[in-house]
């Protein structure tokens, strides 16, 4: 017989119907940052329906650009 898991929400700790995302925290290298990747991460927290809204009201995300989208944007705003 198997046994229900039960998803919670790293946020609020309660439980969820599904996790719709997942935080990653990246620290910066001493040299500036230049290592920094997806994998070198040292925590994470899972994000559940209940709290999807709240996190991205709550933070300034960016959507995801190109390096070329980047540095347009960058020299533009000077």
């Amino acid at each position: 017989m198997a046994r229900e898991v039960v998803k919670r929400c790293d946020i609020c700790k309660q439980p969820t119907d599904a996790i719709v995302g997942k935080i990653l925290y990246i620290p910066l290298t001493p040299n500036g940052g230049r290592q920094r990747a997806h994998s070198n991460y040292s925590h994470h927290a899972d994000v559940g329906v209940c709290c999807s809204k709240k996190l991205m009201n709550t933070f300034n995300f960016q959507e995801r650009t190109t390096f070329q989208e980047y540095q347009d944007r960058r020299r533009r705003t000077g």
